[in-house]
């Protein structure tokens, strides 16, 4: 899935969104929530709070730049995809998606911290979550994107379900919706940045020409 030298058929499209993004989360994340669940609620150890929504943003803009078509819109592909993808089921996302990227996303690939947010002068907390696995899904989802106390609760557990469970429908409407913005997407992913590239974009910023000179005995 790394060259757009030819269409891919509705059965490619699946497979990749399905058996490949589908299960490489399920794979690293959900074997993470394992372990984490696991020292949380046996050994007191807290771990994991921060470590899921880090891994999970990602692949969600990833998801989303399918349906905008430009993987380098971050913030709109995410909340394109918890509003018109992860939303139809659970209707919350739609409301709280743009404060998710802000907050959440941005704070927490940028920073140690979710960012801190005030409105009409009352701040509001955040509490991430990670319920023991053998609780039922409903009872996991009760903490899930509620006010309690003006503090916004995020599950762990019901934000990794709500995304994985999400693929496989996602992935039919790529190829009946999405089809020409899946392919624009993945035609600018697949092509390598080069050294122009480079510079000019990050120009005055951190990169210049010295910063290449380890390639030059290659």
């Amino acid at each position: 899935m790394t060259s757009m030298k030819f269409k891919y058929t509705d059965d490619q499209i699946k497979n990749y969104l399905v058996n490949h993004i589908k299960q490489s989360i399920i794979n690293d994340v959900g074997g993470a929530l394992i372990g984490w669940s696991s020292q949380i609620h046996q050994n007191g150890h807290i771990a994991g709070f921060y470590a899921i929504p880090r891994m999970l943003f990602p692949e969600i803009d990833g998801l989303g730049s399918y349906i905008t078509g430009n993987p380098h819109a971050t913030g709109l592909n995410i909340k394109t995809y918890l509003s018109e993808v992860m939303g139809i089921k659970r209707p919350r996302y739609k409301e709280v998606a743009a404060f998710m990227v802000f907050v959440y996303r941005h704070g927490l690939l940028h920073q140690h911290e979710p960012k801190w947010f005030s409105y009409k002068k009352i701040v509001i907390g955040l509490q991430f979550t990670i319920g023991n696995q053998n609780n039922p899904r409903d009872i996991q989802a009760g903490n899930h994107l509620v006010f309690v106390d003006n503090v916004l609760m995020l599950d762990a557990n019901t934000f990794y379900y709500d995304v994985i469970n999400s693929i496989d429908d996602f992935a039919n409407d790529v190829v009946t919706r999405y089809r020409k913005t899946f392919e624009a997407s993945v035609i600018i992913q697949s092509k390598p940045l080069t050294k122009t590239q480079l510079l000019y974009k990050r120009a005055n910023q951190y990169i210049s020409e010295k910063d290449f000179n380890f390639l030059k005995k290659l």
